[in-house]
């Protein structure tokens, strides 16, 4: 049987008490003027990141995040190409807004995925 640290359990709520906690106390701070302004994904993924590194080498042994980032280059290649494809003018800006959401939902399915894969590995022995 593999080895539990109680950490895990911090692992898998994280994300969850992370996105709460932003959205109920902090949400105010996540904008400067009209100059930057923040989302909940923005601050979310880098600990999602992290945490999909922390998972799949406590499942695995090895790191999955740069398969994960490289998934995430092919869908901002695929966003380029349909903006591209548009009649609508370009607007960077509406681009990265659109990529950090799609980024962030993979970020948190590919997450919770590896939460059941580690569990599974727990379970199974």
């Amino acid at each position: 049987m593999q080895n539990f640290h109680y950490f895990e359990i911090l692992l898998y709520v994280f994300p969850i008490l992370e996105i709460i906690l932003i959205n109920k106390f902090f949400r105010p701070y996540l904008r400067y003027k009209q100059i930057i302004q923040l989302t909940v994904a923005d601050v979310v993924l880098p600990f999602l990141f992290v945490g999909i590194h922390l998972l799949s080498v406590y499942s695995l042994t090895y790191s999955l995040l740069p398969h994960f980032l490289l998934a995430a280059c092919v869908v901002g290649l695929l966003q380029t190409l349909y903006f591209d494809k548009r009649k609508k003018i370009h607007r960077p800006k509406r681009f990265y807004r659109y990529f950090i959401k799609i980024l962030f939902l993979m970020a948190l399915l590919f997450y919770y995925l590896l939460v059941l894969l580690r569990i599974y590995f727990l379970v199974r022995g």
